[in-house]
């Protein structure tokens, strides 16, 4: 049975959720996410895509894409993922498909689904437990829309999106906004908008990252923070 082709509208955003072949690890050091990033930026300018977010996790990547024409988002990341793939191949001594032969993408149809999208994305890190402020993930965009530390390697990369232009007159009102925004979904958890077949494969990577730091004592190898979302029950 053939597979159904991709939906893409030029000019409107695309959620794009790439995984790794098999879970497999697309980024293990800081130069590999620095080379992801170059090779997206050269990607971007060869097809004429904005990003408007991107998060890289370590066997995947969520990100934000307008492509201009309906075969401009599969050909950037066809060359992303190509020129990625082949020099980290050879600098390991590895072979075989390292990104998952097809990427997931979803057309985002209104501004609210783009705000979820947005906020989904920018919150994977902390939802993942791989940092213990929302607002610290160096390798997402998430300091780029709260004006915070961090975030240089993408903001080469990064064209804000029209709801988040929206949020105010001034880069400052627009970034206080964007943390009140955030701060809301966490305590909420509103994410009905973002696709379920993403949500599965995310939840089993999150699966699988857990178990990687998680203590023989079910106690967490990093500090957990209930600050921000709902707080977990303690268990004796």
């Amino acid at each position: 049975m053939g597979r159904k082709p991709r939906l893409v509208v030029a000019d409107h955003p695309h959620h794009v959720y790439q995984r790794g072949n098999n879970r497999r690890l697309l980024f293990s050091s800081h130069g590999d996410r620095v080379f992801w990033i170059a090779c997206m930026r050269r990607a971007l300018d060869a097809t004429g895509c904005r990003l408007h977010q991107m998060t890289l996790m370590s066997n995947h990547v969520h990100a934000i894409i307008t492509p201009p024409d309906a075969d401009a988002l599969s050909e950037l990341m066809k060359r992303a993922n190509q020129r990625y793939a082949q020099t980290r191949n050879q600098q390991r001594g590895g072979s075989g498909k390292l990104f998952e032969e097809r990427f997931r993408s979803v057309v985002i149809d209104d501004v609210e689904h783009l705000r979820v999208t947005t906020l989904y994305n920018d919150a994977n890190a902390y939802r993942a437990k791989m940092v213990t402020d929302p607002f610290a993930h160096d390798w997402s965009t998430v300091p780029l829309h709260a004006a915070g530390f961090g975030g240089r390697f993408l903001r080469s990369l990064w064209t804000p999106s029209a709801w988040y232009q929206g949020l105010g007159a001034t880069p400052m009102a627009r970034a206080v906004a964007y943390r009140h925004a955030m701060i809301q979904y966490l305590e909420l958890e509103d994410d009905a908008a973002i696709d379920d077949e993403i949500k599965k494969r995310e939840a089993r990577d999150a699966e699988v990252y857990r178990r990687r730091v998680e203590r023989p004592g079910r106690g967490w190898a990093r500090e957990a923070q209930s600050r921000y979302g709902r707080k977990r029950e303690r268990t004796e």
